[in-house]
């Protein structure tokens, strides 16, 4: 099953692979990857699952984190077929699939997993559910997910964050949720829309598919980023805090 709408759903990366690539590195995600990095702790030996791998960064990042073995999960094609190139030129033991973890297959048994911006591209509450559904079937008892998301406080008319490259164009609120129209700022800018959805609804999409409800931590940003852009850069970035991250996990019993 794919997400019932396009235009909001991530196979829009199929069309902006390489220019996403290219945002993704001319924007450095210092606070994301930090963030990621502190919340998932020590991963060495550990099987991992990347969800909405894209291009394969946190993929690779936790296999050299010392993970045993590291699968990313992406919708798109041509994102996957991204991460492989990097993997031939750059190998790293990292495996990829095309699935919509909506109805991704067990993959294996994980003791952890990360989301970098999966869930704001859910249609539904039902095909959030759905996401965390498919995680907890791959997930072993007491597997961990560590997500980034769209943040629940985020106002789409609140302090721009095109300093860090994305710009809000459209912003329609709806039930439960926000669907957001935004440019990220690569060269062209490329056009995508996300969905913010409530706090509430995570809870009850995780509980519902077994997990534990969501607890939610703010991005960090890493001591070495303020020395280099200023303490004024970040203002935006703490005031209207686009990314947010949880953490949940499968129970034991």
């Amino acid at each position: 099953m794919r997400p019932t709408n396009p235009a909001t759903s991530p196979a829009q990366y199929d069309a902006v692979g390489e220019r996403y690539l290219q945002f993704k590195r001319s924007h450095n995600p210092l606070p994301e990857q930090h963030t990621v990095r502190r919340l998932l702790g020590n991963v060495s030996g550990a099987d991992v699952l990347d969800l909405a791998c894209g291009y394969g960064h946190y993929t690779r990042l936790v296999k050299q984190l010392g993970a045993k073995t590291a699968v990313g999960v992406d919708i798109s094609a041509e994102m996957v077929a991204l991460a492989r190139r990097i993997e031939q030129d750059e190998p790293t033991g990292a495996a990829y699939h095309v699935h919509d973890v909506a109805s991704m297959p067990v993959l294996g048994t994980f003791q952890a997993a990360t989301a970098v911006w999966l869930f704001n591209y859910a249609d539904s509450p039902d095909q959030l559910a759905s996401m965390f559904t498919a995680l907890h079937a791959n997930l072993l008892p007491g597997g961990r997910l560590v997500a980034i998301t769209i943040g629940p406080d985020y106002d789409p008319s609140g302090p721009s964050w095109e300093p860090y490259g994305l710009r809000v164009v459209d912003a329609a609120p709806g039930f439960r949720h926000t669907e957001l129209a935004m440019d990220i700022l690569s060269t062209p800018p490329t056009r995508l829309r996300y969905r913010r959805w409530d706090r509430d609804v995570y809870e009850e999409a995780a509980t519902s598919a077994g997990l534990a409800a969501p607890v939610w931590h703010p991005a960090e940003i890493p001591a070495d980023a303020i020395a280099r852009k200023g303490e004024a850069y970040w203002q935006p970035y703490r005031a209207n805090p686009f990314l947010a991250a949880f953490d949940t996990y499968r129970p034991r019993t």
